[in-house]
């Protein structure tokens, strides 16, 4: 499909026919979410982007007019349920190192896990993983002033 618009730039305009979709990171998420000696912590960043995704809402549309008519969650539940696992294994990180950055940001303040018991086929599973989005403490990291960045950090160490 060739485009009627043109940036100048042959790279550029084929780039534009690309539909890449997927995590956004903020710009200033590697100068908020950092750790003790001040770099981003980069495992953080990305696991935060994918649980951002999942709290970002589809858009359902009216198909004649293309107005928004609802928004639509894309989890089951209440909050986010994930395991350390499944994220380690979705990152192609050790479960210890999705851990330990999850826990990062329970620190920081801009999700809170959630332990929950269900019953999956009348067997009861305990100690289930769910994620609460802080969204206020979200634009905190995302929109801070530069007199903020002296915001609340913590003593990383390793959980087991």
């Amino acid at each position: 499909m060739e485009s009627i618009f043109t940036s100048g730039n042959k790279i550029v305009d084929q780039s534009s026919q690309l539909n890449i979709s997927g995590n956004i990171i903020p710009q200033a998420w590697y100068k908020s979410i950092v750790r003790e000696n001040g770099k981003p912590h980069l495992t953080a960043i990305v696991i935060l982007a994918d649980i951002v995704y999942w709290y970002k809402p589809t858009e359902i549309r009216d198909e004649g007019s293309g107005q928004l008519v609802a928004l639509k969650k894309k989890f089951k539940a209440d909050l986010l349920q994930r395991s350390y696992q499944q994220i380690a294994d979705e990152f192609g990180i050790s479960k210890k190192e999705a851990t330990n950055a999850i826990i990062f940001l329970e620190k920081l303040g801009v999700i809170q896990r959630v332990f929950r018991n269900l019953v999956v086929n009348g067997i009861t599973v305990t100690n289930v993983l769910f994620i609460e989005l802080k969204v206020d403490r979200l634009k905190e990291l995302t929109y801070f002033s530069p007199l903020s960045l002296k915001r609340d950090t913590y003593k990383e160490k390793e959980e087991e």
